[in-house]
Protein backbone atom coordinates (compact mmCIF):
# COMPACT_ATOMS: atom_id res chain seq x y z
CA UNK A 1 0.00 0.00 0.00
CA UNK A 2 1.42 3.39 -0.93
CA UNK A 3 1.75 6.40 1.13
CA UNK A 4 -1.40 7.99 -0.25
CA UNK A 5 -3.36 5.09 -0.09
CA UNK A 6 -2.40 4.59 3.54
CA UNK A 7 -3.50 8.62 4.45
CA UNK A 8 -6.77 7.92 2.61
CA UNK A 9 -7.43 4.64 4.68
CA UNK A 10 -6.59 6.47 7.52
CA UNK A 11 -9.00 9.49 6.77
CA UNK A 12 -11.76 6.99 6.36
CA UNK A 13 -11.11 5.08 9.73
CA UNK A 14 -10.72 8.65 11.41
CA UNK A 15 -14.39 9.27 9.40
CA UNK A 16 -15.63 6.24 10.42
CA UNK A 17 -14.15 5.98 14.31
CA UNK A 18 -16.10 10.02 14.69
CA UNK A 19 -19.20 9.00 13.81
CA UNK A 20 -19.95 5.91 15.08
CA UNK A 21 -21.18 7.13 18.29
CA UNK A 22 -24.05 9.11 15.75
CA UNK A 23 -24.85 5.32 14.99
CA UNK A 24 -24.40 3.46 18.33
CA UNK A 25 -27.44 2.50 19.82
CA UNK A 26 -27.13 2.45 24.20
CA UNK A 27 -27.37 -1.10 25.20
CA UNK A 28 -29.24 -2.03 28.17
CA UNK A 29 -29.60 -5.11 29.93
CA UNK A 30 -32.99 -6.27 30.97
CA UNK A 31 -32.94 -8.90 33.94
CA UNK A 32 -36.28 -10.66 33.84
CA UNK A 33 -36.89 -14.23 35.22
CA UNK A 34 -36.88 -18.03 34.13
CA UNK A 35 -37.46 -18.43 30.59
CA UNK A 36 -40.77 -20.59 31.67
CA UNK A 37 -42.89 -17.82 32.66
CA UNK A 38 -44.96 -16.07 30.83
CA UNK A 39 -43.33 -13.00 32.36
CA UNK A 40 -40.49 -13.87 30.82
CA UNK A 41 -42.62 -13.64 27.41
CA UNK A 42 -43.68 -10.36 28.25
CA UNK A 43 -40.09 -9.19 29.00
CA UNK A 44 -39.52 -10.38 25.63
CA UNK A 45 -42.62 -8.31 23.84
CA UNK A 46 -41.54 -5.31 25.64
CA UNK A 47 -37.54 -5.57 24.62
CA UNK A 48 -39.06 -6.30 21.08
CA UNK A 49 -41.56 -3.46 21.06
CA UNK A 50 -38.08 -0.96 22.25
CA UNK A 51 -35.99 -2.30 19.44
CA UNK A 52 -38.36 -1.88 16.85
CA UNK A 53 -39.22 1.39 17.20
CA UNK A 54 -36.49 3.25 19.12
CA UNK A 55 -33.10 4.87 17.43
CA UNK A 56 -31.37 5.12 20.25
CA UNK A 57 -32.05 1.80 22.53
CA UNK A 58 -30.88 -1.46 22.16
CA UNK A 59 -32.32 -3.98 24.99
CA UNK A 60 -31.07 -7.12 26.08
CA UNK A 61 -33.22 -9.97 27.41
CA UNK A 62 -31.11 -12.11 30.21
CA UNK A 63 -33.30 -14.73 32.01
CA UNK A 64 -32.57 -14.76 35.61
CA UNK A 65 -33.82 -16.51 38.61
CA UNK A 66 -36.47 -13.83 38.96
CA UNK A 67 -36.85 -10.64 41.56
CA UNK A 68 -34.45 -11.38 44.24
CA UNK A 69 -31.55 -12.03 41.60
CA UNK A 70 -32.56 -8.97 39.43
CA UNK A 71 -32.05 -6.91 43.10
CA UNK A 72 -28.77 -8.31 43.33
CA UNK A 73 -27.34 -8.12 39.74
CA UNK A 74 -28.51 -4.43 39.18
CA UNK A 75 -26.97 -3.60 42.73
CA UNK A 76 -23.88 -5.28 40.94
CA UNK A 77 -23.67 -3.25 37.87
CA UNK A 78 -24.73 -6.40 35.44
CA UNK A 79 -27.96 -5.25 34.51
CA UNK A 80 -29.90 -1.85 33.57
CA UNK A 81 -33.30 -2.72 34.64
CA UNK A 82 -35.11 -5.89 35.85
CA UNK A 83 -38.41 -7.08 36.26
CA UNK A 84 -40.00 -8.26 39.73
CA UNK A 85 -43.23 -7.85 42.30
CA UNK A 86 -43.32 -4.69 43.95
CA UNK A 87 -43.85 -6.00 47.35
CA UNK A 88 -40.31 -7.59 47.07
CA UNK A 89 -39.02 -4.61 45.33
CA UNK A 90 -40.63 -2.65 47.99
CA UNK A 91 -38.99 -4.95 51.05
CA UNK A 92 -35.37 -4.21 49.49
CA UNK A 93 -35.96 -0.93 49.20
CA UNK A 94 -36.93 0.01 52.75
CA UNK A 95 -34.34 -2.81 54.31
CA UNK A 96 -37.26 -4.90 55.79
CA UNK A 97 -38.25 -8.63 55.73
CA UNK A 98 -35.18 -10.65 53.86
CA UNK A 99 -33.71 -7.58 53.36
CA UNK A 100 -33.69 -6.15 56.79
CA UNK A 101 -30.00 -3.89 57.35
CA UNK A 102 -29.67 -5.00 53.50
CA UNK A 103 -31.90 -1.29 52.11
CA UNK A 104 -31.43 -0.26 48.51
CA UNK A 105 -32.65 3.14 48.56
CA UNK A 106 -31.41 3.56 45.41
CA UNK A 107 -34.13 1.55 43.31
CA UNK A 108 -36.44 3.24 40.96
CA UNK A 109 -40.12 2.36 39.46
CA UNK A 110 -40.27 2.43 35.55
CA UNK A 111 -43.56 0.59 34.52
CA UNK A 112 -46.28 -2.11 35.50
CA UNK A 113 -47.33 -4.53 33.01
CA UNK A 114 -49.01 -7.28 35.29
CA UNK A 115 -51.46 -6.10 38.60
CA UNK A 116 -52.52 -9.87 39.39
CA UNK A 117 -55.83 -10.49 41.33
CA UNK A 118 -54.75 -12.79 44.60
CA UNK A 119 -57.77 -14.90 44.73
CA UNK A 120 -58.48 -16.66 48.39
CA UNK A 121 -60.74 -19.50 47.07
CA UNK A 122 -62.53 -21.66 49.55
CA UNK A 123 -65.43 -24.31 48.89
CA UNK A 124 -68.54 -22.77 49.56
CA UNK A 125 -70.06 -25.92 51.78
CA UNK A 126 -67.04 -25.43 54.59
CA UNK A 127 -68.96 -22.37 55.93
CA UNK A 128 -66.09 -20.31 55.90
CA UNK A 129 -67.10 -16.89 55.01
CA UNK A 130 -64.18 -14.73 56.42
CA UNK A 131 -60.44 -14.91 57.29
CA UNK A 132 -60.62 -15.49 60.78
CA UNK A 133 -62.71 -18.36 60.18
CA UNK A 134 -59.42 -20.16 58.68
CA UNK A 135 -57.92 -21.07 62.08
CA UNK A 136 -57.42 -24.23 62.40
CA UNK A 137 -58.67 -25.08 59.17
CA UNK A 138 -56.82 -27.06 56.67
CA UNK A 139 -55.47 -24.26 53.67
CA UNK A 140 -52.72 -23.85 51.53
CA UNK A 141 -51.28 -20.71 51.39
CA UNK A 142 -50.25 -20.58 47.72
CA UNK A 143 -48.26 -22.79 45.45
CA UNK A 144 -44.99 -23.77 47.92
CA UNK A 145 -42.28 -21.96 47.41
CA UNK A 146 -44.02 -19.12 45.64
CA UNK A 147 -44.20 -15.35 46.68
CA UNK A 148 -47.90 -15.70 46.89
CA UNK A 149 -47.09 -18.24 49.98
CA UNK A 150 -44.91 -16.53 51.21
CA UNK A 151 -46.84 -13.26 51.57
CA UNK A 152 -50.20 -15.04 52.50
CA UNK A 153 -48.58 -16.08 55.29
CA UNK A 154 -46.89 -12.95 56.03
CA UNK A 155 -50.04 -11.03 55.87
CA UNK A 156 -52.03 -13.97 58.01
CA UNK A 157 -49.03 -13.57 60.92
CA UNK A 158 -50.25 -10.20 61.32
CA UNK A 159 -53.94 -11.02 61.43
CA UNK A 160 -53.08 -13.50 64.53
CA UNK A 161 -54.78 -15.85 62.48
CA UNK A 162 -53.10 -19.53 62.32
CA UNK A 163 -54.46 -22.05 59.47
CA UNK A 164 -53.65 -25.63 59.57
CA UNK A 165 -51.33 -24.68 56.53
CA UNK A 166 -51.13 -27.39 53.56
CA UNK A 167 -47.75 -26.37 51.97
CA UNK A 168 -48.73 -27.89 48.72
CA UNK A 169 -47.48 -28.23 44.87
CA UNK A 170 -50.47 -26.25 43.11
CA UNK A 171 -51.55 -29.85 41.63
CA UNK A 172 -52.20 -30.91 44.81
CA UNK A 173 -53.50 -28.11 46.48
CA UNK A 174 -56.64 -28.07 43.58
CA UNK A 175 -56.85 -31.94 43.99
CA UNK A 176 -56.72 -31.45 48.17
CA UNK A 177 -60.02 -28.65 47.39
CA UNK A 178 -61.73 -31.23 45.12
CA UNK A 179 -61.78 -34.29 47.32
CA UNK A 180 -62.69 -32.32 50.48
CA UNK A 181 -58.95 -33.01 52.66
CA UNK A 182 -58.30 -28.92 52.39
CA UNK A 183 -61.08 -26.18 52.31
CA UNK A 184 -58.82 -24.34 49.89
CA UNK A 185 -56.13 -22.07 48.56
CA UNK A 186 -54.55 -18.38 47.42
CA UNK A 187 -53.71 -18.39 44.26
CA UNK A 188 -53.09 -15.14 41.86
CA UNK A 189 -54.94 -14.98 38.54
CA UNK A 190 -54.92 -12.05 36.09
CA UNK A 191 -56.32 -8.81 36.12
CA UNK A 192 -59.99 -8.76 37.82
CA UNK A 193 -60.13 -12.80 37.00
CA UNK A 194 -59.31 -15.99 39.16
CA UNK A 195 -57.11 -18.58 36.94
CA UNK A 196 -57.46 -22.04 35.05
CA UNK A 197 -56.94 -23.95 38.14
CA UNK A 198 -59.63 -22.33 40.00
CA UNK A 199 -62.33 -22.05 37.35
CA UNK A 200 -61.73 -26.42 36.97
CA UNK A 201 -62.78 -26.69 40.41
CA UNK A 202 -65.35 -23.84 40.05
CA UNK A 203 -66.98 -26.15 37.22
CA UNK A 204 -67.25 -29.34 39.43
CA UNK A 205 -68.24 -27.77 42.98
CA UNK A 206 -69.33 -23.77 44.22
CA UNK A 207 -66.83 -21.51 45.54
CA UNK A 208 -66.27 -18.42 48.31
CA UNK A 209 -63.77 -15.57 47.70
CA UNK A 210 -62.64 -14.44 50.86
CA UNK A 211 -62.32 -10.97 51.48
CA UNK A 212 -60.23 -8.50 53.57
CA UNK A 213 -62.51 -5.99 56.03
CA UNK A 214 -60.84 -2.44 56.02
CA UNK A 215 -59.82 -3.36 59.83
CA UNK A 216 -57.85 -5.99 58.33
CA UNK A 217 -56.55 -3.92 55.95
CA UNK A 218 -55.73 -1.27 57.87
CA UNK A 219 -53.53 -4.00 60.47
CA UNK A 220 -51.78 -5.42 56.98
CA UNK A 221 -50.96 -2.12 56.11
CA UNK A 222 -49.76 -0.66 59.03
CA UNK A 223 -46.99 -3.94 59.37
CA UNK A 224 -46.86 -4.43 55.58
CA UNK A 225 -47.00 -1.12 53.75
CA UNK A 226 -45.57 -2.48 50.22
CA UNK A 227 -49.09 -4.15 50.01
CA UNK A 228 -51.45 -3.45 47.61
CA UNK A 229 -55.60 -3.88 47.59
CA UNK A 230 -57.93 -3.98 45.46
CA UNK A 231 -62.08 -3.77 45.53
CA UNK A 232 -64.39 -5.54 43.19
CA UNK A 233 -67.98 -5.24 42.68
CA UNK A 234 -70.48 -8.49 43.25
CA UNK A 235 -69.99 -10.32 39.36
CA UNK A 236 -67.32 -8.13 37.98
CA UNK A 237 -64.82 -11.33 39.11
CA UNK A 238 -66.27 -14.34 37.78
CA UNK A 239 -69.70 -14.19 38.84
CA UNK A 240 -68.49 -13.92 42.62
CA UNK A 241 -70.09 -11.46 45.28
CA UNK A 242 -67.79 -8.51 46.15
CA UNK A 243 -64.94 -8.90 48.57
CA UNK A 244 -61.68 -7.03 48.74
CA UNK A 245 -58.12 -8.79 48.57
CA UNK A 246 -54.30 -7.93 47.60
CA UNK A 247 -52.87 -7.73 44.39
CA UNK A 248 -49.96 -8.66 43.41
CA UNK A 249 -47.78 -5.94 41.05
CA UNK A 250 -45.20 -7.17 38.47
CA UNK A 251 -43.54 -4.90 36.42
CA UNK A 252 -40.02 -3.01 35.98
CA UNK A 253 -37.73 -1.52 38.06
CA UNK A 254 -33.98 0.19 37.97
CA UNK A 255 -31.59 2.95 39.91
CA UNK A 256 -30.66 5.98 39.99
CA UNK A 257 -27.77 5.74 38.22
CA UNK A 258 -28.92 2.20 36.34
CA UNK A 259 -30.76 4.31 33.39
CA UNK A 260 -30.44 7.80 32.30
CA UNK A 261 -33.53 10.20 31.80
CA UNK A 262 -33.17 10.16 28.20
CA UNK A 263 -32.86 6.53 28.39
CA UNK A 264 -36.21 5.87 30.74
CA UNK A 265 -37.98 8.36 28.71
CA UNK A 266 -37.49 6.74 25.28
CA UNK A 267 -38.12 3.22 26.65
CA UNK A 268 -41.38 4.27 28.33
CA UNK A 269 -42.81 6.00 24.80
CA UNK A 270 -42.00 2.61 23.39
CA UNK A 271 -43.69 0.97 25.89
CA UNK A 272 -46.41 3.33 26.07
CA UNK A 273 -46.49 3.70 22.00
CA UNK A 274 -45.90 -0.02 20.73
CA UNK A 275 -49.03 -2.31 22.43
CA UNK A 276 -49.77 -4.34 20.10
CA UNK A 277 -46.52 -6.95 20.08
CA UNK A 278 -47.03 -6.81 24.35
CA UNK A 279 -50.37 -7.42 23.95
CA UNK A 280 -49.78 -10.28 21.27
CA UNK A 281 -47.20 -12.31 23.46
CA UNK A 282 -48.83 -11.13 27.36
CA UNK A 283 -52.90 -10.68 27.06
CA UNK A 284 -53.62 -9.10 30.24
CA UNK A 285 -50.92 -6.62 29.06
CA UNK A 286 -54.09 -5.16 26.99
CA UNK A 287 -56.38 -5.07 30.02
CA UNK A 288 -54.29 -2.32 31.83
CA UNK A 289 -54.01 1.01 31.44
CA UNK A 290 -50.37 1.09 31.51
CA UNK A 291 -49.85 4.72 32.54
CA UNK A 292 -52.36 5.43 35.01
CA UNK A 293 -51.71 1.86 36.59
CA UNK A 294 -48.28 2.78 36.73
CA UNK A 295 -48.98 5.14 38.74
CA UNK A 296 -51.07 4.31 40.63
CA UNK A 297 -49.56 0.33 42.19
CA UNK A 298 -45.63 1.39 41.97
CA UNK A 299 -44.79 1.67 45.56
CA UNK A 300 -41.21 3.08 45.61
CA UNK A 301 -40.04 6.20 44.26
CA UNK A 302 -40.13 6.66 40.62
CA UNK A 303 -36.95 7.08 38.11
CA UNK A 304 -36.74 11.31 37.80
CA UNK A 305 -36.72 9.97 33.61
CA UNK A 306 -40.45 8.05 34.44
CA UNK A 307 -41.63 11.63 36.43
CA UNK A 308 -40.89 13.44 33.38
CA UNK A 309 -42.54 10.68 30.70
CA UNK A 310 -45.80 10.50 32.62
CA UNK A 311 -46.05 14.50 33.32
CA UNK A 312 -45.80 14.81 29.10
CA UNK A 313 -48.73 12.15 29.18
CA UNK A 314 -50.87 14.64 31.31
CA UNK A 315 -50.59 12.55 34.55
CA UNK A 316 -50.76 13.88 37.97
CA UNK A 317 -47.40 11.99 39.98
CA UNK A 318 -48.28 12.24 43.67
CA UNK A 319 -45.54 13.51 46.21
CA UNK A 320 -45.16 9.57 46.97
CA UNK A 321 -43.14 8.76 43.68
CA UNK A 322 -41.29 11.87 43.07
CA UNK A 323 -37.64 10.96 43.70
CA UNK A 324 -35.21 12.79 46.41
CA UNK A 325 -33.37 14.08 43.62
CA UNK A 326 -36.18 15.81 41.92
CA UNK A 327 -36.61 17.82 45.31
Amino acid sequence: MNGLNRMMTSAVAGLLLAAAPAWAKDRLAFGTTAQSSVHYTYAVSAAKAVNDNSEDLDVTVIATGGAVDNLHRILRGQINLGLGTFDTIYQAYAGIGKFEGQAMPNLRGLWVHSPATQAWVVREDSGVSTLSELEGKAFTPGQRGSATEQLVIQMLETLGIQPDYQRLALSDATAAVKDNRSIGYVKAGGIGTIDGTTMEIKAQLPLRLLGFSEEEQAKVLEAMPFVTFASYEDNEVEDFSAFTSPIQVIGEFSTVDGMTNEQVFSMLTDIADNAEVQVAAFPSFGQIDVLQDSVDLINIPLHAGAVEFYRSRGLDVPDRLIPPEMK
